[in-house]
């Protein structure tokens, strides 16, 4: 299950459904249908051209983002971290292990951990097709950057937020915790780990989207990075989709 739900996810996001669509469009055009054909081909590059804006893109990513404000040093019992991504490799520093996102994520936890002596850092993530799990991958940098190992609670089993929010909840029942994630995907966490009981203290990082900042004329050039923030977006937008379902 967690599979097919990781391709369908796949094939739904703007680019891989734009090429499916493009094959499609080929066909049309093949088989007679060329107005048909050659429509369906601009109205795809016409979403893709839209998506590489960034006013567009600020449009879907900055309601995802600000949806909760940024940690203000409130009292929690422990600092939860959520999995991102890393990759092991004996020719590159500890300092490339993380993902630029699990690096973000890490930090800000580090950051909470001082604010609140005695907490406890509680970081997720499997493996992977990696050596090590991405738990213990973070459990690495944490303690590089200061942390004392006693102070780091490790879960190498949860492939998934739904995972996470299901593992932590049975650990930290009944206490509150900082709950550190991207800023995008701090609605769907958030929503998780309420299924589940659990006391959190949103503390979201990583934002991506331009938030109040005024737009030039360099905001209307179309960019992969802007490409890529909307396949994160809609990425979201469809988690909590499909976490409402499965409420």
């Amino acid at each position: 299950m967690f599979v097919l739900k990781k391709i369908a996810g796949a094939l739904l996001m703007p680019l891989p459904l734009g090429f499916v669509l493009l094959a499609l469009a080929g066909v049309m055009i093949w088989s007679g249908w060329r107005k048909r054909g050659a429509t369906l081909i601009c109205a795809v590059l016409g979403v893709w051209l839209l998506l590489s804006l960034t006013p567009v893109v600020n449009k879907l990513v900055s309601p995802l983002e600000f949806t909760y404000p940024r940690y203000a040093n409130q009292a929690v019992d422990a600092v939860v971290v959520l999995g991102g991504y890393h990759r092991s490799d004996a020719r590159t520093p500890l300092s490339s292990l993380l993902s630029s996102t699990s690096l973000n994520r890490l930090v800000e936890g580090v950051m909470i951990l001082q604010q609140q002596p005695g907490t406890r850092l509680a970081l997720s993530g499997y493996a992977g097709d990696d050596r090590i799990s991405n738990a213990r991958a973070m459990g690495q940098m944490a303690q590089a950057l200061g942390v004392p190992a006693a102070r780091i609670v490790l879960a190498e089993s949860p492939k998934d937020t739904a995972e996470e929010a299901e593992h932590w909840a049975k650990v930290f029942d009944g206490q509150r915790v900082a709950l550190v994630t991207s800023a995008m995907h701090m609605p769907r966490a958030v929503y998780l780990f309420a299924q589940h009981g659990l006391n959190v203290v949103p503390a979201p990082t990583r934002f991506l989207s331009a938030g109040d900042r005024l737009y030039d004329w360099r905001s209307w050039v179309p960019s992969a990075h802007n490409l890529e923030h909307a396949q994160q977006a809609w990425h979201e937008y469809l988690g909590l989709l499909w976490a409402r379902l499965n409420a």
